[in-house]
């Protein structure tokens, strides 16, 4: 080869040559840019990671801020008693129309009982026959209620077998309740109509049935009387009374005195 093409291709053999690094570096930084192989983890990992999770900050920044609400408090109400005393008479497997828990609704009420354990307190000792009664009278100022039409203005106390309730009353107005009561149970049957008084007894036991009767006043032959008892279980035909209506009545009905079941 002529000596003169030699400088020549010196200079193109480094041309070439400084050509192949640049083409290297240029394939290098694209394949480190670009690169897919599952197994290579180096520098790709976590920009993908960041780009995954770029959807999801933004998801989770557009949702709308939750705010926690607190408990509202449970309010004491006749709704609240009336369930309670369905449940105390459901634990002693009695039907719910028992004894009228409207009543007792009103008596726990007029206790004011503080919050919702009070109240159910309160309820169960109803249920047990130790609640407040009625208002002995209405207040001056008030027109007295009317008996109900069943309960002739010659009664002195008047008893709803079906409602659960009893008055007593003067000449046509109610001067004592209602209160609620529970009756005779299936073949003890409480007895309806006209009666009278007969006696009274203060701290009575019954023998055939083996239960306490304090203010027990009689009013039939058969010993069907009202007294003190509990309000979630029938009788055996008497009347069943709270602790302190059954004293009212046993203190204010003479003997004598006309008691109309209706």
């Amino acid at each position: 080869m002529p000596s003169e093409h030699r400088p020549v291709r010196r200079n193109h053999l480094a041309a070439l040559g400084a050509a192949t690094v640049v083409g290297a570096a240029v394939a290098g930084a694209a394949v480190g840019a670009g690169n897919t192989d599952p197994e290579d983890t180096t520098a790709v990992a976590p920009a993908a990671a960041t780009t995954a999770a770029s959807p999801a900050s933004a998801a989770g920044s557009a949702a709308p801020a939750v705010l926690e609400e607190s408990p509202q408090p449970v309010s004491v109400d006749p709704l609240l008693i009336r369930s309670v005393a369905r449940q105390v008479l459901l634990e002693q497997d009695q039907p719910e129309h028992l004894t009228n828990v409207d009543l007792i609704a009103r008596d726990v009420l007029s206790q004011s009982p503080a919050d919702p354990a009070e109240a159910e307190r309160m309820t169960r000792e109803t249920m047990l026959g130790y609640g407040p009664g009625a208002p002995v009278a209405n207040s001056p100022e008030a027109e007295p209620a009317i008996a109900p039409p069943q309960c002739p203005p010659t009664a002195r106390a008047c008893i709803d077998v079906d409602g659960k309730q009893a008055w007593m009353v003067d000449g046509g107005r109610v001067t004592y309740g209602p209160v609620p009561i529970t009756t005779g149970r299936p073949g003890h049957e409480t007895v309806r109509g006209s009666h009278h008084v007969l006696r009274h007894v203060r701290h009575d036991h019954s023998i055939p049935f083996d239960s306490p009767m304090p203010f027990s006043t009689y009013f039939t032959v058969s010993g069907i009387a009202f007294h003190e008892g509990r309000l979630d279980e029938p009788s055996h035909g008497c009347i069943h009374l709270g602790h302190h209506a059954a004293a009212h009545f046993f203190e204010h009905l003479k003997v004598g005195d006309e008691v109309v079941a209706f």
